[in-house]
């Protein structure tokens, strides 16, 4: 009978206390949105249908059309230096393209060799961030004739300060 009674007041402490736990969580519509953060995002950047995003595999990528002359881009604007050197790992940046072909949202996430969180020298991040920043000419992406907004990214893969790969 105790046991019983036990379970009874936990389920009724457990039916007060959900409620309000459940208020504090907070979670993004869909795993990977990139909510707008007014510390970091160009507020004239808009979102055309911030309740669909798609995933740059869900559509016809620019990316994927045009990546020899992405890729040479960012290869040939890309200055090492001698204090790069011990930085190794990936940096991917992620951002949105809008319907317009605008860019923003930019994110990093940053990763050593083991795939665990690190933080490159900022003068290296900052860089390639710029350079990626300053891609132009995106198209918004489009799926059975209409004009979406959609996610991308470009990962750099690092080792001794310089870039070995760029993906995807």
């Amino acid at each position: 009978m105790y046991q019983l009674r036990s379970i009874m007041l936990s389920f009724v402490l457990l039916s007060f206390f959900m409620p309000a736990f459940a208020q504090q969580q907070r979670f993004p519509e869909n795993v990977g949105d990139i909510p707008f953060d007014s510390l970091q995002d160009d507020p004239g950047f808009v979102v055309c249908h911030p309740k669909q995003v798609l995933q740059y595999y869900n559509t016809t990528s620019y990316y994927k059309d045009h990546k020899k002359e992405i890729i040479k881009y960012l290869l040939d604007n890309f200055s090492t230096q001698d204090s790069f050197q011990d930085q190794n790992g990936f940096l991917t940046i992620r951002f949105i393209i809008n319907c317009n072909g605008d860019t923003g949202r930019f994110r990093l996430l940053e990763m050593d060799s083991n795939y665990q969180p690190i933080h490159f020298k900022e003068a290296l991040s900052q860089q390639l961030l710029k350079l990626v920043k300053q891609l132009s000419g995106w198209q918004a992406a489009a799926y059975k004739e209409k004009i979406y907004d959609s996610y991308q990214y470009i990962t750099f893969r690092i080792r001794n300060g310089k870039i070995i790969s760029i993906s995807p």
